[in-house]
């Protein structure tokens, strides 16, 4: 009778210690699940993102309806805002030729060096996102610095094709 007893507790031991040695591996997986989900950015991070979001003017969209790599680009950045980071953690090879094809199909109407400016800052902003996310021991606040960058840097492109035509628009004569 006390052997039974004795089997009967060694077997009870056992169980016990492999049920809390299975927990704590389950627990283990779910802290790292946790630790990649905190690192993924999502839209809600990027709709956190303090900045002033300037989009193309109606009037702006026509006169340059042919600069196809623009929509594209501004297509592109809606996505960013909604946490696709698809387009801008493309190769690099890939990035930098739409980048270039963007600079070489500026249309003549807005080939001005304020316009040519915000496009090659628009360019280093873009190829520092491209950079930062190819890297993978960077730090998510540091990912949504360079983000928001992108964003702001497109949203000054943008108020600066409107300030253009708006300016065309009204014959202001300057004085000589």
């Amino acid at each position: 009778m006390r052997a039974l007893s004795h089997i009967l507790l060694l077997i009870c031991c056992v169980i016990m210690l492999n049920c809390n040695s299975r927990s704590k591996k389950e627990l283990q997986t779910t802290d790292d699940v946790k630790t990649e989900d905190t690192n993924k950015i999502n839209s809600n991070d990027i709709e956190a993102l303090a900045f002033d979001d300037y989009i193309l003017s109606n009037a702006s969209k026509t006169k340059i309806m042919d600069w196809q790599k623009l929509h594209e680009l501004n297509t592109q950045v809606e996505f960013l805002k909604k946490g696709d980071l698809s387009f801008f953690s493309a190769n690099d090879s890939i990035v930098k030729s739409f980048v270039f094809q963007l600079k070489e199909e500026t249309p003549e109407n807005v080939d001005t060096d304020i316009i040519k400016s915000r496009v090659t800052a628009l360019e280093t902003k873009i190829l520092k996102l491209n950079n930062t996310i190819e890297l993978t021991n960077i730090p998510k606040e540091e990912v949504l610095m360079n983000i928001k960058e992108v964003l702001v840097a497109m949203s000054n492109l943008n108020f600066q094709i409107n300030k253009k035509f708006e300016l065309d628009a009204n014959n202001i004569e300057k004085p000589l």
